[in-house]
């Protein structure tokens, strides 16, 4: 027997990695998020995306400049086994024609709207949510059931963009696709804690908020506070408010 895994044996339940799991979306988020996954050892993935990969999409996501113009499910499925052996299950459709049959899905989308999409359509059932977003310096992951996923997603109007030169960099993506991929670990183990995540680049800091999965509150928490919301989609966090450990109602893509 291969021991290629031996050195995660008590880390993770290996037979429980077969879980099957859909990743929403195969970009800066998706793409790195499945490559841990499958380095981990997750042997059951779905990937959902109809976008094709242009050549900016090189310098941030799990992609080669060959593969330019191809789907960018068809790429990961490529680039995937090629690193780990594992074959993921790609399809090439809009969120729209997606009826998830897995408990766990892992939201990487670049859309508040689409993230609205998803809300609506699953808040009545009991599949668990792990929601990466990004933006610049800052990621940020929601972790939380469907029920009360809707109370992450913030208005469209209300999005404050990034600007095109400062919206993705390579070390964000792959920092928050390792992180989801713990999430994962925890999801397995059943030791996964509703909340947020927030990692600020620019100056190192990490923030985290806890959710009551009772009744929707947010609870106190140890290290600071963050909004959450955005496009991409992480809510602005300034200097100011994490010196004061205060939350302000100020959105970033």
């Amino acid at each position: 027997m291969s021991g290629r895994f031996n050195g995660q044996l008590d880390l993770v339940d290996q037979k429980a990695l077969k879980l099957p799991i859909t990743v929403i979306g195969a970009g800066g988020i998706g793409s790195w998020t499945v490559l841990a996954l499958a380095k981990m050892g997750c042997s059951n993935i779905k990937v959902y995306d109809f976008d094709r990969v242009e050549d900016h999409n090189v310098a941030s996501q799990f992609f080669k400049e060959g593969q330019l113009g191809l789907d960018k499910v068809e790429a990961l499925q490529e680039n995937v086994l090629e690193q780990t052996g594992i074959k993921i299950f790609p399809f090439v459709t809009d969120i729209n024609e997606i009826d998830i049959d897995t408990e766990l899905i892992i939201v990487a989308v670049d859309s508040m709207a689409v993230r609205a999409q998803i809300a609506e359509k699953y808040k009545g059932t009991n599949k668990y949510i792990i929601d990466g977003r990004m933006g610049g310096l800052q990621m940020e992951i929601y972790k939380i059931g469907a029920l009360n996923y809707p109370m992450t997603i913030v208005p469209q109007q209300d999005v404050d963009p990034d600007p095109c030169t400062a919206k993705s960099i390579s070390f964000n993506g792959m920092t928050i696709g390792a992180l989801i991929a713990n999430n994962v670990r925890q999801f397995i183990d059943d030791t996964i804690v509703n909340g947020l995540l927030v990692y600020l680049f620019e100056d190192n800091s990490l923030l985290r908020k806890y959710y009551d999965s009772d009744n929707n509150k947010q609870s106190n928490e140890p290290s600071g506070q963050s909004n959450g919301k955005g496009d991409n989609g992480t809510g602005k966090t300034t200097e100011k408010e994490e010196k004061e450990k205060e939350t302000k109602a100020k959105t970033k893509k």
